[in-house]
């Protein structure tokens, strides 16, 4: 069974359905996708990765593995983006799994030549609520 959840990017990037994670990766094509959340070698969290200095892979914060950004998006699930809004399908997700909807640094976002996170980067504000529950489409 599937579940449809609707995701308002300005205050979301990043889903939790269960044991699986996804986040939002934006290419250099600037084109988003909803992705797998799970480093191949070691299941590390590839949201946390940085691009190598080609901009082509991801490597992994816990043992460096190298993923390339193309075979990472294709982990990705179906996802139809208007505006700054998404619908978002969650395959193979029942409805008794908790769905929730959360805002994290995602680095692997970062340009490849960016050593430490920028200022620029926004973080959620101190005191705001990391997590919420998500509005499901039915």
């Amino acid at each position: 069974m599937s579940r449809i959840v609707v995701m308002d990017l300005r205050v979301h990037n990043t889903v939790l359905a269960g044991h699986e994670r996804y986040f939002l990766l934006v290419g250099a094509d600037r084109r988003s996708h909803l992705v797998r959340d799970w480093c191949p070698h070691r299941g590390g969290p590839l949201s946390l990765a940085r691009l190598t200095p080609d901009g082509r892979r991801l490597s992994c914060p816990w043992h460096g593995t190298k993923v390339g950004v193309a075979a990472v998006r294709r982990t990705g699930v179906p996802m139809v983006r208007s505006g700054d809004e998404a619908i978002v399908l969650l395959p193979d997700t029942p409805e008794d799994v908790p769905v929730t909807l959360v805002h994290k640094r995602i680095l692997a976002n970062l340009p490849p030549e960016a050593d430490e996170p920028h200022d620029d980067v926004p973080a959620l504000p101190c005191g705001e609520p990391a997590a919420e529950p998500c509005e499901e489409a039915r």
